[in-house]
């Protein structure tokens, strides 16, 4: 079941994660520190994982619709 779900949902590394989102691993460091998205903490060294699922719906949030044009503009 778990290998499962990780095939579906696969975690990344926070160098993976930083160049998916375009940000430096210091402000995605920060940006889970201030608890802006979900990290999994792995080890005794906490290295950070994130899935690729909460990434998504990280850039989602940030994303704001289009508007719409009215007639004559």
């Amino acid at each position: 079941m778990r290998a499962d779900l990780l095939q579906r949902d696969p975690c990344l590394s926070l160098a993976e994660a930083a160049i998916y989102l375009s940000v430096h691993p210091v402000e995605l460091r920060g940006m889970a520190r201030r608890r802006e998205i979900a990290v999994i903490r792995r080890g005794a060294r906490g290295h950070m994982r994130f899935r690729l699922s909460e990434l998504n719906r990280y850039l989602e949030r940030l994303t704001t619709p289009a508007r719409r044009q009215a007639a004559g503009e």
